[in-house]
């Protein structure tokens, strides 16, 4: 069915009347300053694991509507073959279906253990989100395997833009950013992937460690190409730990203040269950990604990252390093008011 999976009569209708007050109090979009220049983006993500990763997608396409955001791309990083067209669905839901998307390959229909080739963990890292998305919204896509290998398009998008124009948000393993930094001159462009990232990335944000020190989950994916990432990338990298957004809590407005058939609210419904909240990891490195710190946060002192095999980090604060991570500037209900707010604004040309 292409409008999203039906929703309990009940549920329904509680939701319909509740979306009619919603609009009337304000969740309808709200236009970018003029001078605004929009932030190109690639949102790098493990869709299809924790349900943060859907309401990062329904986030950006409202701060597109906004005008403070293109999204030049979605790169999925979890090889289920649901995660590309569950992307597209809330894309296409926006009125955004146009967005590029590529995927880490081969996919599967489970993901094997481990999820992904480098990852120390053993969990498979896939929740029935993505396919309950892919399967029951419209999208173009139909199946990870039809879309372009992750890198290729990154090479792709990045050798037509400005230099130190694209902001990069990953908020699951660091794969796909490892292969694009490896490598190498191809049709898209003769310099090497290190050498694309150099001149057209401005910055990378990262949903990923914990801070000071610690072990955490998207690290876990992958570390190996963690640490390249945080030795290596030739670009300032903010790091939204996981201790930031594990505490600001967002989501259950999605049940009250948005159209019944918002597949973002269907992924939290079937991943949470009705009205319930979910910590804002991948959110908050989304959110700052396009807004900045925003008077909600502020960075850490300079200094480098260390990743070692097993996925542990630690932070050394080096003067002239590029490396910083997140703090809180707000209470956490401030800051989730922010974020809640993108993720409950009505599209522009999708569902109303």
């Amino acid at each position: 069915m292409n409008g999203g999976r039906r929703l309990t009569r009940s549920a329904v209708a509680v939701v319909t009347a509740a979306f009619g007050v919603a609009a009337a109090l304000g969740a309808q979009p709200v236009a970018a300053k003029p001078s605004t220049t929009p932030v190109k983006l690639i949102f790098d993500t493990d869709f299809g694991g924790d349900v943060d990763d859907a309401g990062v997608a329904g986030m950006l396409n409202a701060m597109q509507d906004n005008g403070e955001v293109e999204v030049l791309a979605m790169m999925a990083s979890n090889p289920t073959r649901h995660a590309a067209p569950g992307l597209d669905a809330i894309n296409t839901y926006y009125g955004h279906g146009n967005i590029p998307i590529g995927s880490l390959k081969p996919v599967y229909d489970h993901v094997p253990s481990p999820p992904t080739p480098g990852a120390v963990i053993t969990s498979n890292n896939v929740s029935g989100y993505a396919e309950l998305l892919g399967r029951g919204w419209k999208n173009n896509i139909g199946d990870s395997s039809r879309v372009p290998d992750a890198v290729d398009l990154y090479r792709k998008i990045l050798a037509k833009q400005d230099d130190a124009s694209v902001t990069i948000v990953a908020v699951g393993g660091q794969i796909n950013l490892g292969g694009l930094l490896a490598s190498g001159p191809d049709q898209h462009s003769p310099l090497t992937g290190a050498e694309l990232v150099s001149h057209k990335v401005n910055k990378l944000v990262v949903m990923g460690a914990r801070f000071p020190s610690g072990r955490e989950w998207n690290i876990m994916l992958d570390p190996t190409a963690a640490a390249t990432v945080a030795k290596d990338w030739p670009t300032p990298i903010v790091y939204s730990g996981f201790e930031i957004g594990d505490t600001i809590l967002t989501g259950s407005r999605l049940f009250t203040e948005t159209h019944p058939n918002n597949p973002v609210l269907n992924a939290y419904e079937d991943y949470v269950g009705w009205g319930n909240n979910r910590s804002s990891w991948d959110l908050t490195a989304a959110y700052v990604a396009v807004r900045g710190t925003d008077e909600l946060f502020k960075l850490s002192e300079p200094g480098q990252v260390k990743i070692t095999a097993d996925g542990s980090n630690t932070f050394q604060a080096d003067p002239s390093g590029t490396r910083h991570y997140l703090l809180t500037a707000a209470p956490d209900e401030t800051i989730a008011k922010a974020i809640e707010d993108l993720m409950v604004q009505a599209p522009v040309k999708g569902w109303h």
